[in-house]
C-alpha cells in the first residue's frame, strides 16, 4: 500500500464512487466503494475515514475491518489497527494475513508476547510462507524467545535463501544465544552480497571479539573505516576493540575522534572511561563514567563507578556516600517485591547457604574460594550451592563443581526467575561474592530472596544494601570501630577473612637479589588500572631516597609510555625502570626473584597480588588510608606478623624503604623463611577459614531464628573445634 504522503490523485474511480456517495449519502456500500478506491489511490486518511462511515451505517459489513486494519497500521494508528484486527479475526479466524498483520502491530506496540502467540497463529495457517515466518522470527527475537526466533529465521531462509535481511537478523539471534561462530557466518554471507553494509559489519566484529578474535575483529572494523572514515558507530567499535586489547593511547583518541563526530552513547562514554582507567588517568575515568550513569542510568553502570571510585577516591566520606546512594537508587524500588521467607526457623539444623559469583574460574576469587569449597564439602552443618553468574567453564570452574553438589548456572535468568529459584532451593543464608565487581548480581540481593543475606571477598568495601544483612572479614582487615560507619552490612569478623592458595607453578624461593646486585630491586606486579599518577609519586620519592635502586614493573599491557612519562616528570630515569609485560603465571612468580621489596599502589591495595609475592618470600611495602579497600594488604600481612610494612603515611613510606634497604641481612632472612612463616600462620590453614565461616554463619542464623535484627558479631580462633 501507498505512503501516506503519496501525491493526492483524483482517479476516474473516485470521482464516480464520490458522486454515488452524494446520490445516497446512507448508503454504506457506495461509502465502502469510495473507501478502497482512496486506498488504492494511496489516500489512506480519506479511505479510512469513508470506510468507518460505511461500518457506521452498516455494521454487519464486518469483512471491511480487514481491509481498515492495515491502512489504519500504515497510518501509524496503531491501537485503533490492533482492534480492526480482532474484530476481523472475528470474522475470518482463519485467516493467516491477518494474523500476521495483528502480530506485526502488537510487536510495534511493544506487547510481544501477545505478538508470538499472533504470530505462531499466522505460522500454524501458513507455515510455508515466508513473511508469515519472518513476522513470527521477529516476534519471538522481540519477546526474547531466541532459539524459537532461530528457528523461524531458518526456515524463511529455507524458503528464500536470498532474503539478505533475515539471513542479517538469524546472526544477530546467535549472538543473543551466545553462538558467535554461527553469527560470524551470517554476517559474513550478507557482507560477501553487500560489502560495505554496516550492520553486518558490526556484527561480525562483535562476533569476532566475543570468539577471542580481537585481531581479526580490528582488521573487520579498520576495513570498514576506510570505506566510512567518519561514521561514529564504525569508531565506536573500533575504539573500544582496541580497548580491549589494549592499544590504550589509539583507542582513546578514537573514541574522542567518535564523541566529536556525534552525541556519544553510554557506550562508548564506558569504553573511554575504561581507557582512561586502565591508563590511570582516574578523574578522566570518573567523568566518563558518571557521564555514561547519567545518560543511561542503571545498576551495573553505577556498580562500574563505584567499582572506580574504590580504586582511586581517598575521601571516605564520599565513597561511603556513593555506595550508600546506590541502595537509595536500585533497592528501594524494589521494596515491594520483597515476600516473607518461610523457613524454618531451627537454629541447630543443617543451613543451606547459597554462593553467588561471577568469578568461579581462573580468576582470583577461586584462589580464596577453592579450599573453602573443598572443605565444606563434607560438612554436616552447612549444604553448600553455587549460583554461578558467568559462561566462562574452564579447569578451575570444573574443580570448583567437584566441590559443590548443588552448582546451578543463572547467567540467563532475571532477577525474578532467580529469586524463584534460590526460594525453591530453601536457601538460608546466600552470600554475594562480587559487590560490584563486573557481572555482580547485586539487584538480585535488594530483593531479598534469602532471609539471611552476606558479602564476601571479591569486593573491598560495602554493596550499599541494606538488603545485605553482613560482611564477612576479619579483625585486620576491618579493625574494629574504625570502618563500621562505611558499611550498611553489619561487621562479622572471623579469624581470617578468607584462605590463600598458592598456585602450583610457584617455583621455590631464590636467594635476596640485591646481595648479588649490589642494589635494592622495588618492584609491583599489581593491576596497571591500579597505579595512577600520585602513586608514581610516591614510589619515586623512595626511589629518589635510594638512587641506585631500580624498579621493576611487571604485568604490564598497553600503558608503557604512560608510565615512563610519569616516572620521567618525578626525574627518574629510564635506565632504573625493568618492564616486563604480562606472562603466564608460572613466569609471573618466578619474576618475584628479581625483587627485593613489592610496593602496593593505593587507595585500593589489593590482596591477591600480595599473597603472590609473600609466597614468593617478598613482603610488600603499603600505606594504609581512611578507606576500607586501603586496608586489603594489611590483613595478610598483619596475620605474617609483617606489620612493620605497613605505612600510615608518605614519609613513613620512605623511611620504612630506606631503612629495609640499609639491612639486606635482615631482609634476606626474612625471605628465606616466608615460606614457613606464611604455612604456620593462620593463612596455611584453610581449615581455620572453613570452621571459622561455619561458625560465623550459625550465628547469622541463630539471630534470624530467634528473630533479632542481625548486629556486629565476632567469631574468635578459641572458639573453634581443635578438630
Amino acid at each position: 500500500m501507498n505512503s501516506p504522503t503519496a501525491p493526492i490523485i483524483e482517479t476516474p474511480e473516485i470521482a464516480e464512487h464520490r458522486r454515488a456517495v452524494k446520490a445516497r449519502p446512507r448508503d454504506a456500500r457506495s461509502h465502502a466503494m469510495l473507501g478502497l478506491a482512496l486506498l488504492r489511490a494511496g489516500r489512506l486518511e480519506e479511505g479510512v475515514e469513508s470506510l468507518k462511515r460505511a461500518l457506521t451505517i452498516a455494521p454487519a459489513m464486518t469483512t471491511l475491518h480487514g481491509v481498515l486494519a492495515p491502512a489504519l497500521h500504515d497510518l501509524g494508528r496503531r491501537k485503533e489497527a490492533i482492534e480492526a484486527y480482532r474484530r476481523a479475526l472475528r470474522v475470518a479466524p482463519k485467516d493467516a494475513d491477518l494474523h500476521k498483520g495483528l502480530a506485526d502491530v502488537l510487536r510495534q506496540e511493544g506487547q510481544h508476547e501477545a505478538a508470538a502467540a499472533s504470530a505462531a497463529r499466522a505460522a500454524e495457517l501458513a507455515g510455508g510462507d515466508a513473511a508469515v515466518q519472518l513476522s513470527l522470527a521477529v516476534a519471538r527475537f522481540a519477546h526474547k524467545e531466541y532459539a524459537e526466533a532461530a528457528a523461524a529465521f531458518e526456515r524463511v531462509l529455507s524458503l528464500q535463501p536470498e532474503h539478505l535481511e533475515a539471513r542479517l537478523d538469524l546472526g544477530r539471534t546467535y549472538v543473543q544465544l551466545q553462538r558467535p561462530e554461527d553469527a560470524a557466518r551470517c554476517f559474513e554471507q550478507v557482507l560477501a552480497r553487500e560489502p560495505g553494509r554496516l550492520d553486518a559489519t558490526v556484527g561480525l566484529g562483535k562476533s569476532l571479539r566475543d570468539l577471542d578474535k580481537k585481531k581479526e575483529a580490528r582488521e573487520v572494523y579498520q576495513r570498514a573505516l576506510e570505506r566510512h572514515p567518519d561514521d561514529a558507530m564504525v569508531l565506536a567499535e573500533l575504539g573500544t576493540c582496541l580497548q580491549e586489547l589494549g592499544e590504550l593511547e589509539t583507542a582513546r583518541a578514537i573514541l574522542e575522534r567518535c564523541i566529536e563526530l556525534a552525541e556519544p552513547d553510554e557506550n562508548v562514554l564506558r569504553s573511554l572511561g575504561l581507557c582512561h582507567f586502565e591508563m590511570g588517568d582516574w578523574e578522566q575515568a570518573r567523568d566518563c563514567w558518571q557521564r555514561a550513569m547519567d545518560m543511561a542510568p542503571s545498576p551495573l553502570s553505577h556498580s562500574s563507578l563505584l567499582f572506580l571510585l574504590s580504586h582511586s577516591l581517598s575521601d571516605a566520606q564520599a565513597l561511603t556516600a556513593e555506595h550508600f546512594r546506590y541502595g537509595e537508587l536500585w533497592e528501594t524500588p524494589l521494596l515491594p517485591l520483597r515476600r516473607p521467607h518461610p523457613n524454618p526457623r531451627d537454629p541447630q539444623r543443617p543451613i543451606r547457604v547459597g554462593f553467588v559469583s561471577p568469578d568461579l574460574h581462573s580468576h582470583a576469587v577461586a584462589q580464596f574460594i577453592s579450599p573453602v569449597f573443598a572443605l565444606l564439602k563434607d560438612s554436616q552443618s552447612v549444604q553448600t550451592h553455587v549460583y554461578y553468574n558467568n559462561r566462562i567453564d574452564d579447569d578451575t570452574t570444573k574443580l570448583l563443581r567437584s566441590f559443590v553438589p548443588r552448582w546451578r548456572s543463572i547467567i540467563d535468568l532475571d532477577d525474578e526467575e532467580a529469586e524463584r529459584l534460590i526460594r525453591e532451593d530453601g536457601i538460608d543464608i546466600l552470600i554475594d561474592l562480587a559487590g560490584h565487581s563486573a557481572l555482580n548480581r547485586l539487584t538480585l540481593f535488594a530483593r531479598k530472596p534469602a532471609p539471611v543475606q552476606a558479602s564476601w571477598i571479591g569486593y573491598a568495601g560495602t554493596t550499599g544494601l541494606k538488603a545485605m544483612d553482613y560482611y564477612l572479614c576479619d579483625q585486620f582487615y576491618l579493625p574494629e570501630g574504625r570502618y563500621d560507619e562505611q558499611f550498611s552490612e553489619k561487621i562479622v569478623r572471623m579469624p581470617l577473612i578468607a584462605p590463600f592458595l598458592p598456585h602450583a607453578a610457584a617455583p621455590e624461593v631464590s636467594p635476596l637479589p640485591a646481595l648479588k646486585n649490589g642494589y635494592m630491586t622495588f618492584g609491583s606486579f599489581h593491576r596497571s588500572n591500579k597505579i595512577s599518577r600520585e602513586v608514581i609519586a610516591l614510589w619515586s620519592k623512595l626511589l629518589r631516597a635510594t638512587p641506585d635502586s631500580k624498579m621493576l614493573l611487571g604485568g604490564l599491557s598497553g600503558r608503557e609510555q604512560n608510565m615512563l612519562r610519569w616516572f620521567e616528570e618525578e626525574g627518574i630515569a629510564r635506565e632504573r625502570l625493568i618492564l616486563r609485560e604480562r606472562t603466564t603465571m608460572g613466569h609471573y612468580l618466578a619474576q618475584h626473584a628479581d625483587v627485593d621489596i613489592c610496593f602496593s599502589p593505593f587507595p585500593y591495595t589489593g590482596a591477591t597480588t600480595v599473597c603472590h609475592a609473600l609466597w614468593m618470600g617478598v613482603p610488600t611495602l603499603t600505606t594504609i588510608g581512611p578507606t576500607n579497600p586501603s586496608h586489603a594488604a594489611l590483613g595478610y600481612l598483619a596475620h605474617l606478623g609483617l606489620s612493620s610494612f605497613l605505612a600510615d603515611d608518605d614519609a613513613t613510606f620512605v623511611n620504612l624503604g630506606v631503612f629495609l634497604s640499609q639491612n639486606l641481612p635482615t631482609l634476606a632472612a626474612l625471605r628465606a623463611g616466608m615460606r614457613e612463616r606464611f604455612t604456620s600462620s593462620v593463612v596455611g590453614y584453610p581449615g581455620v577459614v572453613a570452621a571459622g565461616l561455619e561458625l560465623a554463619l550459625r550465628k547469622m542464623w541463630v539471630q534470624w531464628c530467634e528473630g533479632k535484627a542481625p548486629e556486629h558479631l565476632r567469631v574468635r580462633l578459641s572458639e573453634l573445634s581443635p578438630e
